[in-house]
């Protein structure tokens, strides 16, 4: 076997070391041991560290990223009820939008049915408001303002459109009554020649009773209705002669008779001050005239009071 010595040189001179030496060949195996131990627990350490440091460094990415996933959910949530808000919004105005079109409708209407001065109350503009020296109010406008602004100008255009309605559908029957209830004269420049009640009957000379208004005029003179109606008669009809019978309802019937032409026939509808015949003296009448009956509920009623509402 080869015997490997190593010299060292120092000061004192020079030491020799024989690797078959058991002691020497003891101490490098420790020397090797140890250092391959040190080089592994520094590996270990090493690793350790950063696999310490990348599981630290995937969870702190980890957090993040779900925050950011949840900021984002809270904002997209947030839109959504933004979005929800401002269709509302857009509803309750466009709602407000169609009531005050109504309103001013209405409002026209009854200026109209009333014979306001339309200067006076003009719908399309917009009111006067103001004040001096108002005071501001360190408050800030909050979207449960608004909608509570909002809910309580709906809830008073509600309040006046029905306002609005009732009194309407009270003018417009009074209205109706007025052009359906007869009023005023049966016939253009003429006057009463013969008035409701007890007379001398022209043809016997005795006493009887005249069931209605008769009118004199010159040849030819226009016979009017004397409201709106329905024709139920055009025709002759015994002593009456050619005659003109029109139903105004609420009970309410009025005839015309003598007439030399009918101008209107039975079904047509009629109009207040509507021509509908010419005076004439057919059926049992002395001269033209025109003999005006009023019939209420099916009896005959004293023309006069409805001839002088006019």
């Amino acid at each position: 076997m080869n015997n490997i010595i190593v010299l060292k040189q120092s000061k004192s001179g020079t030491s020799s070391y024989h690797l078959s030496d058991i002691k020497i060949q003891q101490k490098i195996i420790a020397i090797l041991v140890f250092s391959i131990l040190s080089v592994l627990l520094l590996g270990i350490g090493t690793g350790y560290a950063l696999f310490n440091h990348k599981v630290d460094t995937s969870l702190e990415f980890n957090s993040i990223q779900t925050l950011v996933i949840q900021k984002e959910t809270d904002i997209q949530q947030f839109k959504s009820a933004v979005n929800r808000e401002l269709d509302s919004l857009a509803l309750q105005i466009g709602g407000l939008y169609a009531q005050s079109l109504r309103i001013n409708a209405l409002g026209n209407r009854l200026t109209e049915v009333t014979k306001l001065d339309a200067t006076e109350f003009d719908f399309s503009k917009e009111p006067g408001t103001g004040g001096a020296g108002l005071d501001l109010i360190a408050k800030e406008n909050t979207p449960q303002d608004l909608f509570a602004s909002l809910y309580s100008i709906k809830a008073n255009f509600q309040q006046q459109e029905e306002q609005l309605f009732l009194l309407s559908a009270l003018l417009n029957e009074k209205n109706l009554n007025q052009q359906i209830q007869p009023s005023g004269k049966p016939i253009r420049n003429g006057w009463i020649s013969s008035s409701y009640g007890g007379r001398v009957d022209p043809f016997t000379g005795k006493q009887a009773f005249h069931s209605g208004l008769d009118f004199s005029a010159k040849h030819g003179a226009t016979i009017q209705s004397v409201a709106d109606g329905v024709v139920i008669w055009s025709g002759k009809r015994g002593h009456y002669g050619m005659m003109l019978e029109i139903d105004h309802g609420s009970g309410y019937i009025t005839r015309y008779a003598h007439l030399s032409k009918l101008e209107v026939t039975v079904g047509e509808k009629i109009t207040k001050a509507q021509a509908i015949g010419i005076m004439g003296k057919t059926g049992r009448a002395t001269s033209e005239h025109l003999h005006f009956e009023v019939l209420k509920k099916g009896h005959k009623v004293n023309p006069w009071p409805f001839i002088a509402k006019k």
